[in-house]
């Protein structure tokens, strides 16, 4: 499945608030049409995810799946979402720039009868309780798996030896629900695996999910602790883990660091470097999460089957404490790897 992205990368070429592809819908006997409106399409996570659920949806005889890239800005995700809504899409897949579009997405949907559910940031209430299906990341589990490689790596480096001049930078996205947890995880999972660690140097650094608002953070905060010479960090996506790299190498700091962070699509990059302080990531298969929203969308036209809806039978209880059960939901998790086990675990996705 992951010798798709190769091709899907090659074919796909995706301009902002642009769809991709041709003009047939489902209203012209020409199959069902799928469209998907992502908060940014020029990150490689959302490039190999938008390639593959382009081309499990079009081989199971979709017209096309119209692209709309939201380049993070609310605005172009409405003006996206009129445009899908003119287009009488049968199924819009979305990954919202902002969750408060959420409440506004699905009443707009309903009234225009097109289906609606979540990839990756999923559409809630004001409780976090989804109000329409949504593949997510079971956001907790990934943070532990991170925050339980950084408190070994601290053991093995024997870093307690330098305690005192050690903090840990916690990247987040406070405005991303699927995020915060990330993050969260990583603390307490670190803590618990380095009890006497000092959290008076723990430090929160909030950006917005690029690298560059990454690099601009991590150098403010690295900047107003010149005491701290050892660094550990934790961002929950790649871009974010990213953009301290290059903070910590501009500060002369990296040769004392380890950057974490979850996706895969950039660390690998890092991982083929002589040295690189992003030494870990939390692997999350863009191929794979594409795939399942793009079969989901078409077993909703096809079969009148609602995505997601089966997972619940399986939900364990934090899943249902965390999604709710008024609407069917795909928990996807992740695997921490380095440049020990990179290419094992990534395959030709690796390259």
């Amino acid at each position: 499945m992951k010798k798709l992205l190769a091709v899907m990368l090659v074919a796909l070429t995706v301009t902002s608030m642009v769809f991709a592809g041709g003009e047939g819908d489902s209203k012209g006997g020409k199959g069902p049409l799928v469209a998907f409106i992502c908060k940014d399409l020029s990150q490689e996570w959302f490039v190999g995810t938008s390639g593959a659920m382009k081309a499990a949806a079009t081989a199971r005889g979709a017209s096309d799946v119209l692209m709309f890239d939201c380049a993070m800005n609310p605005d172009k995700y409405m003006t996206a979402l009129d445009t899908v809504i003119s287009r009488k899409v049968d199924v819009l897949i979305v990954c919202p720039p902002d969750q408060n579009l959420s409440q506004i997405t699905v009443d707009r949907c309903k009234a225009a009868g097109i289906k609606v559910f979540a990839d990756d940031d999923p559409l809630i209430d004001g409780s976090g309780k989804l109000i329409a299906p949504a593949l997510a990341l079971d956001a907790y589990k990934v943070g532990e798996g991170i925050g339980v490689y950084l408190a070994e790596y601290y053991a093995k480096n024997n870093m307690a030896a330098n305690a005192a001049t050690t903090g840990f930078m916690l990247m987040n996205m406070p405005e991303v629900s699927s995020c915060v947890p990330r993050s969260l995880g990583a603390k307490d999972f670190f803590l618990k695996g380095v009890p006497a660690f000092d959290a008076k140097k723990l430090i929160v650094a909030d950006y917005d999910g690029t690298s560059e608002k990454g690099f601009n953070v991590a150098s403010a905060t690295i900047t107003a602790n010149p005491a701290i010479t050892h660094w550990i960090v934790m961002a929950p996506n790649d871009e974010g883990a990213q953009g301290a790299t290059r903070a910590l190498e501009q500060a002369g700091k990296d040769k004392n660091a380890i950057v974490a962070g979850v996706g895969g699509y950039l660390a690998k990059d890092e991982f083929k470097k002589a040295y690189s302080c992003f030494k870990a990531t939390a692997y999350i298969d863009p191929v794979l999460d594409g795939t399942l929203a793009g079969n989901a969308a078409m077993d909703w036209i096809l079969n009148g089957k609602e995505a997601y809806t089966d997972n619940k039978k399986t939900a364990t209880p934090d899943q249902i404490a965390q999604f709710g059960t008024a609407y069917g939901f795909y928990p996807f998790s992740a695997t921490m790897i380095d440049a020990s086990n990179y290419k094992e675990i990534m395959g030709a996705s690796a390259n």
